[in-house]
């Protein structure tokens, strides 16, 4: 069960709760991450990955591994999980610094640093926010190595990935220097 070739892991999704429970522990932090990426908090990202496992077990009848590798099939559940959530309530930002986070327990780095650290990860939290939820996920799924076939996943050519994640990025830098003059 070490690739993602999309014929060799449909084991996970056989109805074995222990095969499941390896593809949790194998896509966890990377859907997570794919999750924060698009600006999610911290919670709403808990919550939304809880949805898409939930949601893959329910509906592991319907994977096809023919179409898509399993990895792709859960991140385009976690799309639309966090596409969803979106489309209903306005989303919090990770805007509060949490102790945890702030001081990681066998951390060598300086509670000074790990502050700095903090800070620009909410400053990009609040650039993302501005962005649509198109541009959130380009950027998202194009820094997730586990998103196997990013133009497969996002439905697209891969010229037009390409472009849509320059335009996205351009948009990220523009409000990133947004929020530079507003801090000044």
């Amino acid at each position: 069960m070490s690739s993602d070739n999309p014929n060799s892991e449909p084991e996970y999704l056989s109805g074995d709760p222990v095969a499941f429970g390896e593809l949790v522990t194998r896509y966890q932090h990377s859907l997570f991450g794919f999750l924060s990426r698009m600006g999610l908090s911290q919670s709403l990202c808990e919550e939304m990955a809880q949805e898409t496992f939930l949601r893959a077990w329910k509906n592991r009848a319907a994977f096809d591994p023919n179409k898509a590798a399993v990895s792709t099939w859960l991140f385009t559940i976690a799309r639309n999980c966090a596409r969803n959530s979106m489309a209903r309530k306005n989303i919090p930002l990770a805007e509060e610094i949490e102790v945890e986070t702030l001081f990681q327990s066998g951390s060598s780095e300086d509670p000074a640093n790990q502050y700095v650290q903090h800070q620009s990860v909410v400053r990009l939290r609040r650039a993302l926010s501005t962005l649509s939820v198109e541009d959130r996920e380009v950027i998202a799924a194009c820094y997730t190595p586990d998103i196997q076939n990013t133009s497969l996943f996002l439905q697209c050519s891969e010229g037009a990935l390409r472009t849509r994640l320059s335009r996205a990025r351009a948009r990220l830098s523009q409000a990133l220097e947004r929020l530079d003059l507003e801090d000044e």
